[in-house]
């Protein structure tokens, strides 16, 4: 029995309009759940999420799993244009000990509290954990995420991270006053990715997102526009670390 599932065509669409018909947006959803955004937006694209997950999910929306799910095996993705786009901006990046992975405790009513901790490099499915990015000098981050299924997402800006404009010291992921206090592990294990961008400057990117809208799922052409960006700017700092996310 396969530990993924992956919601049907037709199964996405009745999962949208239940979604619709609770009047929650898919990170109200997550919190409701408790499950994390990559995992909610996987479900409502019709993309692998653990079995578990996928089960809860339908029960929330009132959904039977079983008529959502498509059954068969997934389809082996080779390395695509995405993925050689980002080992390029990696081979930009610098190796840093300035960010990392925190790892906060669960409390029962709330979704994290923080307990003192060094940067982690591994973590187990079903932790929580913010992220902390520490700047030698003032200026606008990007920070870009690659998750265990190889999906790209830009965490800031993003409704996670609403003022992408940074003082000198230490920011921490969820920002205060976003909806959710620490972000769950989730998903197949495997080495996360996280890419820091640092700018003087706002950088002149049409698809960075406003402060309020859900993480941006990457495209090869955000990549390409990216790397045009920081090649041609003469202000600009890369950094890179990674971590590992291992079953509980």
């Amino acid at each position: 029995m396969s530990r993924t599932l992956v919601a049907s065509t037709e199964g996405v669409k009745l999962a949208r309009k239940a979604l619709k018909a609770r009047n929650l947006t898919q990170t109200d959803f997550g919190i409701e759940v408790k499950l994390g955004y990559t995992t909610v937006s996987n479900f409502f694209n019709g993309k692998p999420i653990y079995r578990t997950n996928f089960q809860e999910m339908c029960v929330f929306l009132g959904l039977d799993w079983q008529d959502i799910a498509v059954f068969g095996e997934a389809e082996t993705q080779e390395l695509t244009p995405l993925d050689k786009l980002w080992q390029q901006l990696q081979l930009l990046s610098s190796p840093t000990e300035q960010m990392g992975v925190v790892l906060v405790k669960e409390e029962t009513l709330r979704w994290g509290h923080k307990i003192p901790s060094r940067y982690e490099k591994s973590v187990q499915v079903g932790s929580y954990i913010r992220f902390e990015v520490n700047l030698e000098t003032p200026g606008y981050l990007i920070l870009l995420q690659k998750d265990t299924s190889g999906q790209l997402w830009c965490f800031c800006p993003s409704c996670f991270a609403r003022q992408p404009r940074l003082n000198t010291g230490k920011t921490t992921l969820p920002q205060e006053g976003s909806s959710i206090t620490s972000f769950p592990i989730e998903g197949e294990p495997g080495k996360e990715e996280i890419i820091a961008v640092f700018t003087k400057e706002v950088p002149a990117l049409d698809w960075l997102p406003p402060g309020d809208n859900e993480p941006l799922e990457l495209e090869a052409s955000h990549l390409v526009e990216l790397l045009e960006y920081v090649t041609e700017s003469a202000e600009y700092q890369l950094l890179y670390t990674d971590y590992w996310v291992t079953a509980q």
